[in-house]
């Protein structure tokens, strides 16, 4: 079914043959395949019993004629039959009349489809039904119009790929306790809202860029030549960066006194100039004199009556 293959006048032929098949696997018990019989026919009912899968399965010469007593008996048929050609043919009442008129050739072989070619042509399972129209319905061209069109037609998985996908979406880990009830609830919004979208812009040109018009932009001062007052938040903003951006007065820092030491200098007794030796230097004491010249003057109470000391200089 998922290919390009045209596959609208197959589908509804191929499952009666595999629910036949089912049923041959279990030697025709009924008590056995009765419960996939009903799963089956609840999502056939549901989803695959259309008009145009009626009218695929009655317009498909293959399943047709062998069938043709119970498709006839059965008026679900011709019912989808009629339907597609009320929507398809719309508005044209000429036509619709045209084409049941034709359709009694058609179910009597009548024209070319008696033709020998045509009959052995449609025995092939494997033939292209449509093409079969197109070369074998000459005889009813409004009705061969419309069989091709629905015998042309391809069956998809892509929807229930994208619902899937839609599923991994909303089933997340962190929602894994969703019920069921309200997980379909879910998707079915959340999927329908795209199909909405899409049928929004079905009419808009998909290379077309959406480009906002400048020129009627009112709020464009290079057009209008108006100055836009700035709001309050833009004017809070403004003050806050300003306050940032400007520097801060510097405090005057008191100048702190440096104590000011007198320098030691080192000296030079009589006595360490005859020994040659260096005398490390004192803090000065209450008994020291200063010179006029600036030099140190020390006394000793051993020897007060020494020369007193001279600098390194003298």
């Amino acid at each position: 079914m998922d290919s390009d293959v045209p596959s609208m006048g197959f589908f509804h032929g191929l499952m009666l043959e595999a629910k036949k098949e089912i049923s041959q696997r279990f030697d025709n018990d009924e008590s056995c395949f009765k419960e996939v019989w009903d799963i089956i026919d609840t999502r056939w009912d549901n989803k695959l019993k259309t008009p145009l899968h009626l009218a695929g399965y009655y317009l498909n010469p293959y399943y047709y004629y062998p069938n043709k007593s119970k498709i006839v008996k059965d008026g679900s048929f011709a019912a989808g039959v009629i339907s597609c050609i009320t929507k398809m043919v719309a508005g044209d009442e000429e036509t619709q009349d045209k084409i049941i008129e034709e359709l009694d050739m058609y179910q009597n072989q009548q024209g070319s489809f008696g033709s020998e070619i045509a009959t052995r042509q449609r025995k092939n399972k494997n033939f292209n039904p449509a093409k079969w129209w197109l070369h074998h319905g000459t005889s009813t061209p409004n009705l061969r119009k419309l069989a091709a069109r629905i015998l042309s037609l391809t069956c998809s998985s892509s929807a229930c790929e994208r619902n899937w996908s839609v599923f991994e979406q909303v089933h997340t880990k962190k929602r894994n306790r969703l019920l069921h009830e309200r997980m379909r609830d879910l998707v079915f919004v959340k999927f329908n809202s795209k199909l909405r979208n899409k049928r929004e812009k079905k009419h808009r040109d998909p290379l077309e860029k959406e480009v906002d018009d400048v020129v009627a932009d009112d709020d464009n001062e290079f057009i209008t030549g108006i100055t836009p007052l700035p709001s309050e938040m833009e004017q809070q903003q403004c003050a806050q960066e300003s306050q940032k951006h400007t520097p801060q007065q510097a405090q005057p820092q008191a100048k702190r006194k440096r104590s000011v030491h007198p320098k030691k200098r080192k000296v030079r007794s009589l006595q360490s100039l005859m020994r040659n030796g260096l005398v490390e230097p004192e803090a000065p004491s209450s008994d020291s004199e200063d010179c006029a010249d600036g030099t140190l003057m020390q006394t000793t109470d051993s020897d007060k009556s020494l020369s007193p000391y001279v600098s390194e200089s003298d």
